[in-house]
């Protein structure tokens, strides 16, 4: 090109970064002789979605502190922030750019402080006429749910003035990763008296809470209330949920049975999950043939292998254990660390077992 403009330019980058390539994508940022809000947007969106956050979290300050270029954010960069920090798990910095939207006109949650901070921001709030909507807001609530302020997350909820159903997939997901359970079923039954239409996130967000605090009841009417009411065709993800469900609350006969009669094809995962609660649940005689059916599914995923050998260990069968570690150890099979993460004075600190 004879010429090259900011659009051009910032078209480079976002092919890049889209295919992957944020290194080359970076290279052509770089070079740029005058850059806008949307090659820094471009360049952010790339870096989260190669799980490189930090690294768009510096181009945001960037952005913020002008020392290579003075952009002001927009609602995308906000949104690809808030992303980066939900994934990150640093709330201090979620709370920071909260901060900002409201300094900013952005969004005002009225809820960040102590409470005479809160009154005083809840009294600004009703004299400008700002109100919490929108993406933006569904970006609030599931950052604050991940970084594990999950008070927050109901806050900024209930300061939406129209609630889309964005906004409920949200705060009920964020719930079940809590464990509130019955609090996601309320929210859900809510949904239902305020007669909005449910979607498929909505059934799974909801299923994983019942799921995760052992409502077995409540998940099952949720299961046939997507069916029966909604007229809803259960996904593969559902019925991995209702999987999860039984076999969490140790009726992994009935979990076996559904997964029998099941109308698709079960994956890998509801295997596993079935497998797990064999284990947890001590089910040899059923978990014996499924671990080997995951084996014949996939013979180089390390973990079934793993919750095999932990279930044959449960019953002194350390002969199998070692016939088991033993065929890990021909095909080099290597468990994947589980890895746990808290943020210490704005710092993020990850943990390896």
């Amino acid at each position: 090109m004879p010429e090259r403009d900011v659009i051009s330019w910032a078209t480079m980058v976002d092919g890049y970064a889209k295919i992957g390539n944020v290194d080359v994508a970076r290279g052509f940022f770089d070079s740029m002789p005058q850059r806008d809000v949307i090659s820094c947007n471009a360049m952010m969106v790339g870096y989260v979605k190669s799980g490189l956050c930090k690294e768009a979290l510096r181009v945001f300050h960037d952005m913020l502190s002008g020392s290579s270029f003075d952009l002001a954010p927009d609602n995308v960069t906000l949104l690809t922030a808030l992303s980066a920090i939900a994934q990150l798990g640093c709330i201090e910095e979620g709370v920071a750019i909260h901060r900002y939207m409201e300094d900013h006109g952005f969004v005002v949650s009225g809820k960040l402080g102590c409470i005479e901070e809160g009154v005083a921001i809840h009294r600004y709030m009703e004299d400008h006429g700002f109100v919490v909507s929108g993406k933006l807001g569904v970006a609030l609530i599931d950052m604050y749910a991940k970084c594990g302020s999950i008070e927050r997350a109901m806050n900024v909820f209930e300061d939406v003035e129209k609630k889309g159903i964005d906004h409920w997939n949200t705060i009920i997901g964020g719930l079940a990763i809590h464990g509130l359970g019955d609090l996601a079923f309320g929210f859900f039954l809510e949904m239902e008296r305020l007669h909005l239409e449910p979607d498929d996130i909505t059934f799974i967000a909801v299923l994983n809470a019942c799921g995760h605090a052992g409502l077995v009841k409540e998940g099952v009417l949720c299961f046939e209330i997507m069916r029966r009411i909604h007229k809803m065709e259960p996904k593969l993800q559902h019925y991995g949920c209702m999987v999860d469900i039984l076999a969490r609350a140790g009726h992994v006969e009935e979990a076996t049975r559904f997964v029998k009669v099941m109308p698709i094809e079960p994956n890998d995962v509801i295997w596993r999950t079935l497998l797990s609660a064999c284990t947890n649940h001590e089910k040899l005689s059923i978990g014996e043939p499924v671990a080997k059916h995951l084996i014949g599914i996939d013979s180089y995923n390390p973990s079934s292998y793993i919750l095999l050998s932990n279930m044959y260990a449960q019953f002194g069968l350390w002969d199998y254990v070692r016939q088991v570690r033993t065929i890990m150890k021909e095909r080099d099979l290597k468990k994947v660390p589980g890895c746990s993460w808290i943020e210490l004075e704005g710092s993020v600190h990850q943990f390896f077992v």
